[in-house]
């Protein structure tokens, strides 16, 4: 039963330690380039981190408007948070 019990607190530890951010694929990356470039926005997909490369990818799914969407991916782009 002891061993049990640290054998639990043993792999809660280890997965409370911060977690190791995988590449975004290529495909979603390209895609989202692509995309941008609709809206006069540059990127190289392999400058893309997944937290911009998902974040990019829903907007351009959601959003409607050519200023809103331009305006928003700018945003995402320029935002610190979206770095891995």
């Amino acid at each position: 039963m002891a061993s049990r019990i640290v054998s639990a607190a043993l792999l809660a530890l280890a997965l409370g330690t911060a977690p190791v951010a995988a590449a975004p694929s290529a495909q979603l990356t390209t895609s989202v380039a692509q995309r941008l470039s609709n809206f006069g926005i540059r990127v190289d997909p392999e400058e893309l981190t997944t937290a911009q490369a998902s974040a990019l990818h829903i907007l351009l799914v959601s959003e409607r408007g050519y200023v809103n969407v331009r305006r928003r991916a700018e945003a995402i782009l320029r935002n610190p948070d979206y770095r891995d």
